[in-house]
């Protein structure tokens, strides 16, 4: 088996051509990279025939920045509320390959017994501000549906297949824009379960890039000390009930797709691992 080439048949599915470095980066289960029977410009290796993704991958480039600009932005606001811990950019974000018209998809980690406050307020927020992406308009909007708490940081648990490619390469692609304290590198050491799938990946430096600081870290505190302690019961109360049927079907098939519980909320009804781990393994 060609790893290499499956590598490339993976980010092929998103458009997405690989320099030779980052061959290696995310070669599934490491290897010899091995660049025979793929094709080559500027420095980027593509399946043949597919060498318009190179122009696609330098313009999704563009798009992506203009983004991170806005999320850095959404970051300030959201890392306001009191118990969060962590704001980091996922999907296809995550490796500066968003479309022009998509949305921002945001992971969001809570101190412990703490997730529904911090949803609540984050949503609402976002839906006061206009920043709520709807099937008319989703560019550039928020999208806010995966939440863990700081005691399940490890997203191992997620996998819905053994091995779980697509989640492997959505984890490593995980970009941090606010972090208290040690919070990323927490993240990032309980991660490293990826490894046994992609053995030369390793976070660097340059994923915290596009950290932000609080403007005024001392006012998340003052915010905080307004809470009472009971609200938590409440904020689960009104969300659930509130909470899409599909939602709570899909969380009871008990599939990893959809999760709703007080260490983390995954409400994405759209997963498509299924799809993509079966075009992964060429079936």
């Amino acid at each position: 088996m060609n790893r290499t080439l499956n590598t490339v048949k993976y980010f092929d599915l998103f458009d997405y051509p690989l320099t030779r470095d980052e061959l290696r980066k995310w070669q599934f289960k490491g290897g010899e990279i091995d660049t025979q029977g793929l094709s080559e410009l500027d420095g980027f290796y593509f399946l043949p025939g597919r060498d318009v993704i190179v122009k696609t991958r330098k313009e999704r480039e563009m798009i992506s920045l203009k983004k991170i600009r806005k999320a850095q932005k959404i970051a300030r606001i959201i890392g306001m509320i009191p118990n969060v811990s962590l704001v980091s950019i996922v999907s296809n974000l995550g490796y500066l390959n968003a479309e022009l018209n998509a949305d921002i998809d945001l992971f969001i980690v809570a101190k412990p017994g703490r997730i529904w406050g911090v949803r609540f307020w984050s949503v609402m927020l976002m839906k006061i501000l206009g920043q709520r992406p709807t099937k008319k308009n989703m560019k550039d909007k928020i999208c806010l549906s995966y939440y863990t708490d700081e005691n399940n940081l490890n997203l191992e648990s997620t996998k819905i297949s053994e091995p779980d490619p697509h989640l492997c390469y959505l984890v490593s692609q995980n970009l941090p824009i606010y972090s208290e304290s040690d919070m990323w590198e927490r993240f990032v050491e309980e991660n490293k379960w990826i490894n046994k799938y992609l053995p030369n990946f390793k976070y660097s430096e340059d994923d915290k890039r596009f950290m932000i600081k609080l403007g005024n870290p001392y006012l998340k505190g003052l915010i905080a000390k307004t809470e009472l302690g009971f609200e938590e019961k409440l904020y689960r109360f009104v969300q659930m009930s509130k909470m899409a049927s599909e939602l709570k079907v899909a969380m009871n098939k008990g599939d990893k797709k959809v999760i709703i519980n007080d260490e983390m909320l995954k409400l994405h009804t759209n997963d498509k691992r299924d799809e993509i781990n079966r075009k992964f393994e060429g079936k």
